[in-house]
């Protein structure tokens, strides 16, 4: 059943725009919980995109309501309540900042999907295939995740208050974001901080086997080694734009000073509080 007409394409039947709604959306917030340094759960974001692009489609079988309504205020009131469900607070300058992102995105991937359309000939009749329509669409993700990227590498070095939070405890120290700081860890990919053994152990508890984890590194002087690592359940970065939270970030363990003058205690991984972008 041909329902309308999504990213200036059109959609075979209602089974098709939904799963393109639904893994759309998926992209849309992935790129714009990166944008704004914060997390959440594949099965938060995972469920929600299903949920709102159900609704979407719903949205649109129902009758006597409006184009208008269906085709651009329905979406972006749909969006406003999956950040709700994302991020669980009611906070509206956060909301409508997480709401922009969406609708820059959803313009951008959808001007990427249509020069796509247009541009390469064998593509010209191929809008009513959902598998080439969600090619076009992984090939703009990864477009837009690129330059996400290089944005966040022109920022520059910053320092910040952060919270390490524990199992009922937390400690405040000063960090310096490093855009040299690449470490990654190498089971999840996560972007891996580093802090001061002694800072981190004032965290009861945090050493503990299940948190461990091993990361490896090069440095001067010595090519190849590993680092002791560790999962914190919270981390808040105290930015100029509002906090920065995040869940299960992982830290490095330094065994010496991380500034000899005694600056700042931790570096911290660019990807997690850039605030360039």
């Amino acid at each position: 059943m041909n329902i309308g007409e999504t990213f200036g394409m059109y959609v075979v039947n209602l089974e098709n725009l939904f799963l393109i709604n639904f893994v759309m959306n998926m992209y849309f917030h992935t790129l714009a919980l990166k944008s704004m340094k914060r997390t959440a759960t594949r099965i938060r974001v995972i469920g929600t995109s299903a949920a709102g692009a159900g609704v979407f489609c719903l949205l649109l079988l129902l009758p006597g309501i409006p184009f208008i309504m269906k085709r651009y205020m329905g979406p972006i009131l749909i969006q406003i309540i999956m950040a709700v469900i994302i991020f669980r607070e009611k906070d509206r300058p956060l909301l409508f900042h997480y709401g922009g992102y969406i609708c820059m995105y959803a313009f951008v991937l959808g001007g990427i999907m249509k020069f796509l359309f247009q541009s390469i000939p064998f593509l010209h009749n191929m809008t009513e295939s959902i598998w080439y329509v969600l090619g076009a669409g992984i090939i703009g993700y990864f477009a837009i995740s690129w330059w996400v990227q290089q944005m966040k590498k022109t920022g520059k070095n910053h320092y910040y208050r952060v919270r390490l939070i524990g199992d009922g405890e937390e400690i405040t120290l000063v960090a310096l974001s490093d855009t040299g700081n690449s470490l990654k860890e190498p089971l999840g990919g996560k972007p891996v901080s580093v802090v001061e053994e002694g800072v981190l152990e004032q965290l009861a508890g945090i050493k503990r086997p299940e948190r461990f984890r091993a990361i490896p590194y090069h440095s001067v002087g010595k090519e190849n080694g590993i680092m002791e690592g560790y999962e914190i359940p919270e981390m808040v970065i105290e930015g100029e734009k509002g906090n920065i939270r995040w869940q299960k970030v992982i830290v490095g363990v330094s065994r010496t000073k991380i500034s000899a003058g005694g600056k700042y205690q931790m570096i911290l991984h660019p990807d997690l509080c850039n605030e360039g972008l």
